[in-house]
């Protein structure tokens, strides 16, 4: 079945129904990992990992969008620590912090967000909707790569995408919108 992952939606999107929601992860110079796009700013105010975790254990799954290296072990254990692995994914630009994951925590789906479809150490690739072509994709079958797609918003793309069983997951500001396609599809 299609995943459907809930996007930059904490704390709206805990009840969307959604198998994941992605958040975008960062460590401060204090050393807290903290929920931010952007670098975190010293004195602004970003929800904590713990935070998120609490507040998902037993709602909805994590999507980890790790946005810096060197903190890899430490985020996941973290999560391990209130989320079991099913329940749990990472995506990174970083292929460096895929290996780490993917040998400290074989049992961790780890995506590599890239714009080209090619062999790597990752579970999946991520690939933004404007490089999920159907060259990309018929290509990413040969090389047995799983795909998500990620922002898709527009609803005749993700209906496109959820139809298409080349594609494993999809990643939206609308998950409502996608889990009624998604069951339609059934």
């Amino acid at each position: 079945m299609l995943i459907v992952s809930a996007h930059q939606g904490y704390p709206r999107l805990l009840n969307s129904g959604a198998d994941f929601l992605e958040i975008d992860v960062r460590r401060t110079t204090d050393g807290v990992i903290v929920i931010s796009h952007d670098e975190p700013q010293p004195r602004g105010k970003h929800a904590t990992l713990d935070e998120v975790l609490q507040a998902a254990r037993g709602r909805i799954g994590l999507q980890l969008d790790l946005k810096e290296p060197g903190y890899e072990v430490e985020l996941i254990r973290s999560a391990l620590e209130r989320l079991p692995p099913d329940k749990l994914v990472v995506t990174t630009e970083m292929e460096d912090s895929i290996r780490v994951i993917k040998e400290q925590f074989p049992e961790i789906r780890a995506g590599l967000t890239t714009q080209r479809v090619e062999p790597n150490r990752a579970d999946f690739i991520a690939l933004d909707q404007r490089y999920a072509s159907d060259d990309a994709l018929a290509l990413a079958e040969r090389y047995g790569i799983k795909v998500w797609v990620w922002t898709v918003d527009d609803r005749r793309l993700m209906e496109r995408f959820i139809h298409d069983r080349r594609v494993e997951g999809l990643i939206t500001n609308r998950p409502e919108e996608a889990l009624k396609l998604r069951s339609a599809r059934s």
